[in-house]
């Protein structure tokens, strides 16, 4: 009978966590994300001179993880807790942080771009295949004929497919770079524990 218990109450706290949010929000209702930064040159690429306006790219990647979980429809405060923090340290923070994401949403609109013309070949595509199929199915071997449809389907498809489900995809992952770029910034002082 323990187990039995066991395995209830286990079952009880895997429903506490998944029913809680699993992040705070401030007082104007955004989620806050903290980032514990000792030495406030960590930062910063190692790559880019005092006062550098390229992140890191480990700072990059857990912010990414840390904002996947948030909701899009929270906006978000990036707390950053550094040794000696002031706002001349908060602006370039931000100043990196919105180049950083600036360039991730001209990335994903370049793609965006890309993947619609890509999608509209494709149905172009598809339709001719398809009059090509009306037009020639009763005098064409049925080979011929099959090998027409198929490319036809084949052709609408991917152009839909692209259109509908990758744009998609890619205009999520530009909300999210958005919403990075315009996070509210907070510095505060370090506090080893």
């Amino acid at each position: 009978m323990p187990k039995v218990s066991r395995v209830k109450n286990l079952k009880d706290k895997l429903k506490e966590i998944e029913d809680s949010d699993g992040f705070v929000c401030d007082e104007q209702g955004r989620a806050i994300i903290n980032v514990g930064a000792e030495n406030y040159d960590d930062i910063f690429s190692p790559y880019c001179f005092k006062g550098g306006d390229t992140l890191s790219s480990s700072l990059v990647e857990y912010l990414n993880q840390k904002a996947s979980v948030i909701p899009l429809e929270y906006d978000l405060t990036i707390k950053f807790h550094i040794k000696g923090a002031n706002d001349e340290k908060r602006k370039e923070i931000q100043s990196a942080l919105k180049e950083n994401y600036e360039s991730t949403i001209y990335a994903v609109d370049q793609r965006l771009h890309r993947t619609m013309i890509f999608s509209l070949w494709f149905i172009l595509l598809g339709v001719i295949f398809s009059a090509l199929y009306i037009l020639t199915c009763d005098k064409l071997h049925i080979a011929i004929t099959y090998i027409i449809d198929l490319l036809a389907w084949v052709f609408l498809w991917e152009g839909i497919d692209a259109f509908y489900l990758d744009r998609r995809v890619m205009k999520i992952d530009k909300l999210k770079a958005l919403r990075l770029a315009t996070a509210n910034i907070v510095t505060i002082e370090f506090e080893p524990y």
